[in-house]
């Protein structure tokens, strides 16, 4: 056990060498998913930066688009999220009129979501530029490798066609 007058030589930090040894995490799939997700986050941000819309938007909006008077629950099963992340996002599309509520007929204490005419005009504009998005962030895929990507994450999800 060297003393404690012992002089001791520190190694160089990452900082010094510049590399960073990642262990095992890049063998892990949750970890290369969260990185993958970082990304295609960053790429949505590029391509829908003046839009005034967040991917969680995003995905509101399209399933509102698809089915006019969808109950809050179902977004969020939809989604695979919390109801909290659901409503905190709806706060802006609804407060900007994109997104309207109402009453259920049959339940009055479900509300009913449809985009507003405004919205349905907006949302059909904005629409086509996640292709744009989509293919920026799959750029370094083949297209049998995004799709076998796609059916992948699918079966991972539990999400069937």
């Amino acid at each position: 056990m060297p003393s404690d007058n012992a002089a001791t030589v520190e190694p160089r930090s990452s900082e010094q060498s510049g590399a960073v040894d990642s262990g095992i995490l890049h063998d892990l799939l949750g970890h290369l998913l969260r990185h993958a997700f970082n990304r295609g986050q960053a790429v949505f941000s590029e391509v829908f930066e003046d839009d005034g819309v967040t991917p969680l938007q995003f995905m509101i909006l399209e399933l509102i688009s698809k089915n006019p008077g969808i109950a809050h629950s179902r977004i969020c099963t939809a989604m695979g999220t919390a109801a909290s992340v659901v409503t905190t996002t709806m706060k802006p599309l609804l407060a900007a009129g994109t997104v309207v509520g109402r009453a259920s007929e049959t339940d009055r204490r479900v509300t009913r979501y449809r985009l507003s005419q405004r919205g349905e005009k907006w949302f059909a504009d904005l629409r086509p530029k996640i292709a744009d998005c989509e293919d920026r962030f799959a750029r370094s895929l083949t297209d049998r490798q995004r799709a076998e990507l796609i059916a992948s994450l699918k079966r991972l999800s539990g999400i069937e066609d």
